[in-house]
């Protein structure tokens, strides 16, 4: 039983680096202010309108995504989920530069375990909330999602803002299809 859940964090994680590799860059393995994370994805959108023809541009302005991937094989409490939400937190010094020319930067924090949450990571997670405006929004702002993989449950769970979201990170089950239980 052991071995079929680690295959089976491989073969998500394997799953998901592909979704991403559809929209962001990716990159395996890395480690982040101290920390090894599985996946780091960034993707960068540049949005502007025009007039007449596509040389004259009325504005433009960019978002930015980032998501970092990390897998546990442990059970993980309310601690570990807070933790890791302090960690992304941090990085949003590290990866946003505050500017005019960037509207917006979310940033996706994936916790995957093998093992189960407890009911109060669970909690906590849900109730998670996180935006940060920049020179009251003139220089963009920035919001994180906080999104949990329970691989032995086949659970997925997210704040409130990772709900939009949560339907990319489905888990698919060894029939082909995809379980989506909430």
């Amino acid at each position: 039983m052991e071995e079929n859940i680690t295959d089976k964090l491989e073969l998500y994680l394997k799953d998901l680096e592909e979704r991403y590799r559809y929209y962001y860059e990716v990159e395996k393995n890395r480690k982040i202010l101290d920390v090894k994370v599985d996946i780091f994805a960034r993707s960068y959108t540049e949005h502007f309108r025009q007039v007449l023809t596509k040389s004259i541009k009325i504005d433009q302005h960019y978002t930015k995504e980032y998501a970092v991937v990390k897998a546990e094989r442990d059970f993980i409490g309310k601690n570990e989920i807070d933790k890791f939400s302090q960690f992304l937190k941090s990085l949003i010094n590290e990866l946003v530069t505050p500017s005019v020319d960037v509207m917006s930067t979310t940033l996706s924090g994936v916790l995957i375990t093998t093992s189960g949450f407890s009911e109060e990571a669970v909690n906590f997670a849900k109730k998670f909330k996180f935006s940060k405006s920049f020179l009251l929004g003139i220089k963009g702002w920035c919001d994180i999602r906080l999104i949990l993989v329970d691989l032995k449950e086949e659970k997925l769970y997210s704040n409130q803002k990772g709900k939009e979201v949560l339907s990319a990170y489905k888990i698919k089950s060894s029939s082909g299809g995809e379980k989506t239980k909430k």
